[in-house]
């Protein structure tokens, strides 16, 4: 099967499944990251490239005032309450217009110099989070038959690399941070497939070799799993 797509701008594809399957973000990183630039609750919050809303819905709990951007139509789609189109590149807000920006699992995906230039045009401070779970945490939680499927499909787009192999935009932004936050979530077996699913290479296939992988994986799974959740925060004032 011929891959549709490029890793990164195909999250569209499995909106749905990343709406549904994706962890929470933990309501302590996000009032730590608070405390770090000097937020308060009345504090104005933009979401970059908010993808389903997972963390625009965990910073309306704590800030009064929060406006999402989100460049695919189909994540935006699965949006509970407003958000704009637009991308990190080019913010489609005024000068000034934010205390801070927050971004989840995305800023690898940016232009980081331009996105940066834009981030700081439009706000006084950065908050990053960086996520890892599944396998990635949990050596031995997915049945191996599933595991080799997934390095199949990373295989052919990435060959022999791996992320620890890619560029790093903290090289770019100089953050201060890591502080590290660990949950522990139950999440049922086909979920568990679904979200692994939502990763940006497997969200670059054929939509049928994507539901090929699934078949196979569901009946091998458990009923339901306990999932490690690492939640790295880094933030940045500026000057």
């Amino acid at each position: 099967m011929v891959e549709q797509g490029t890793p990164g701008a195909t999250f569209g594809r499995v909106a749905e499944a990343y709406a549904r399957t994706r962890p929470h973000y933990p309501r302590a990183a996000i009032e730590r990251a608070a405390v770090e630039l000097g937020l308060g609750a009345d504090a104005a919050i933009l979401d970059l490239a908010a993808g389903t809303g997972n963390l625009t819905r965990a910073l309306r709990e704590v800030f009064a005032s929060v406006v999402a951007v989100e460049p695919d139509p189909e994540m935006r789609a699965q949006f509970e309450g407003d958000v704009l189109p637009g991308t990190a590149e080019e913010i489609p807000l005024p000068d000034g217009a934010v205390d801070a920006v927050f971004v989840g699992e995305a800023f690898h995906w940016f232009d980081y110099e331009r996105a940066l230039a834009e981030i700081r045009r439009v706000a006084r401070g950065l908050a990053v989070f960086n996520r890892s779970w599944g396998f990635q945490e949990q050596p031995g939680l997915l049945p191996q038959r599933f595991v080799d499927d997934l390095d199949a499909v990373w295989a052919r787009f990435h060959g022999d690399s791996t992320p620890a192999g890619f560029s790093d935009w903290r090289d770019v932004v100089h953050p201060e941070g890591p502080e590290r936050f660990v949950e522990h979530v139950r999440i049922s077996g086909r979920d568990l497939v679904d979200l692994h699913l939502t990763g940006s290479t497997l969200a670059s296939i054929a939509d049928a070799e994507r539901a090929e992988i699934a078949t196979r994986a569901y009946p091998l799974m458990d009923d339901e799993y306990e999932l490690r959740v690492v939640t790295e925060l880094y933030w940045k004032r500026f000057a």
